[in-house]
């Protein structure tokens, strides 16, 4: 019989209403810089996020 392992995890949290987590992180990995865009930005998202808490919907761009 195997156990589950359980793995520590950071989460990212809606800049808005600062409730609902939009991003899970394993912190075991590597680093990808990447920059939340609030709505109405002028800065391009390549991907987006809906909160499920405020349901605002949150851009996501790598750094450059």
């Amino acid at each position: 019989m195997s156990r589950q392992r359980t793995v520590a995890q950071n989460y990212v949290f809606c800049p808005i209403c600062g409730k609902g987590k939009i991003i899970m992180e394993n912190p075991d990995s590597d680093d990808v810089p990447l920059r939340l865009i609030l709505p109405k930005s002028k800065k391009k998202a390549h991907w987006y996020i809906k909160c499920t808490v405020c349901k605002s919907q949150i851009g996501i761009a790598p750094k450059n």
